[in-house]
């Protein structure tokens, strides 16, 4: 289903520049908040930002449960925060004023599934979406000023969940986890025998599905992802099918005919629990982190031959974000530099550590330049 495309298309014939995301890389000149959403022990919720000095910049509450967090590159302070599925509310926050900017609904029918990326090059917002009456997969493209949708495409699949800029400019990658779900039955998995995942790649300019890509185990529901600056794709799994199984968690692609699983013992496999959280790139190493909240464990991995080369332990840890080396969030209120993603040049003896009180960070992290 596509709306008034006129703007967009006429970006997306534009010489595309290789497009800089909320993860890396960042002007190092320029200072930057960590930012993740967050509950308190009365179930408050919220979105706050903090510096590297662990000072608390703010915190601005939400209506409900949030997911993700995003830059706008644009918009020094101010990020977007996408509701948890299945949630109906995106908010622009302004943490130098400490205020809601703007409220983005789903269209009638939808609802969010959490995540979105900005396009600086062609101006548009993209979120995972879920017509909650088909039970297809949507991908919604807006106007990254207003927020007017300008077109609305099918993601390739059922659970688009999150979703990243390819390394061209031109086209998207799609982790489209296969989970049906309705609003009316808001955590519950509708179609956990029947769920097809698949990792998808979307031509921008015409919102066609170029290429998708499926698992043996179609119960390896696909999540979360990150994008390395030469275009290969890592992705963390979280396994529906029985608590006893012992499956691979985390696959990679970088255009080969199909995905390959990271490789680890299966000793491993079962330490991590059948669940990921967060996906994080260091390009610059070529090392991933890969966080298991249910575990307590951040792993490590190489980016170039997809070995398996350690792991840190960490109480719920799930959010991850890159300024010159890794951060890590848990839900018991810390906000640590992980030893294994320090740059070479900086002491791995003195980790900053942030201890924040009544704070349980949710799954995700992300950083924005501060206000």
């Amino acid at each position: 289903m596509q709306f008034s495309r006129r703007k967009f298309l006429a970006a997306a014939v534009a010489t595309t520049a290789v497009v800089g995301l909320v993860s890396f890389p960042f002007v190092r000149s320029k200072s930057h908040w960590l930012v993740s959403c967050g509950s308190d022990s009365n179930k408050n919720y919220f979105v706050a930002a903090m510096g590297l000095d662990g000072k608390l910049i703010g915190k601005i509450s939400l209506p409900a449960r949030g997911h993700d967090v995003i830059a706008l590159p644009n918009k020094s302070g101010h990020a977007l925060v996408f509701a948890r599925r299945p949630g109906t509310f995106a908010l622009e926050v302004d943490f130098i004023n400490q205020r809601i900017v703007k409220e983005i609904n789903p269209q009638s029918g939808l609802h969010f599934y959490g995540h979105g990326i900005i396009s600086t090059t062609h101006n548009i917002l993209m979120t995972s979406e879920n017509d909650f009456v088909s039970g297809d997969g949507q991908i919604v493209l807006r106007d990254a000023d207003n927020y007017q949708v300008i077109a609305r495409y099918d993601s390739g699949g059922i659970g688009p969940h999150q979703l990243a800029l390819m390394p061209d400019g031109k086209s998207i990658v799609i982790a489209n986890g296969g989970i049906k779900t309705h609003p009316d039955f808001p955590r519950k998995k509708l179609n956990l025998d029947t769920m097809q995942p698949n990792l998808a790649y979307m031509d921008l300019s015409s919102g066609q599905v170029q290429a998708k890509y499926q698992l043996a185990n179609n119960q390896l529901s696909i999540r979360h992802l990150d994008v390395s600056q030469k275009g290969k794709v890592i992705a963390g799994l979280q396994y529906q099918g029985m608590k006893t199984d012992v499956v691979p968690l985390a696959i990679s692609h970088h255009g080969e005919e199909q995905l390959t699983y990271l490789q680890a013992d299966d000793s491993l496999w079962q330490e991590m629990n059948q669940y990921t959280a967060s996906v994080c790139i260091d390009n610059e190493h070529n090392r991933v982190a890969i966080s298991c909240p249910r575990s307590d464990l951040i792993t490590y991995w190489s980016l170039t031959n997809d070995q398996y080369i350690g792991k840190e332990k960490l109480k719920d840890g799930a959010g991850l974000a890159f300024i010159d080396g890794m951060y890590a969030s848990s839900g018991k209120g810390q906000v640590i530099e992980l030893l294994a993603g320090k740059s070479s040049n900086q002491s791995k003896l003195n980790p900053r550590t942030m201890n924040f009180s009544d704070i349980r960070w949710d799954n995700h992290m992300a950083t924005i330049i501060a206000g």
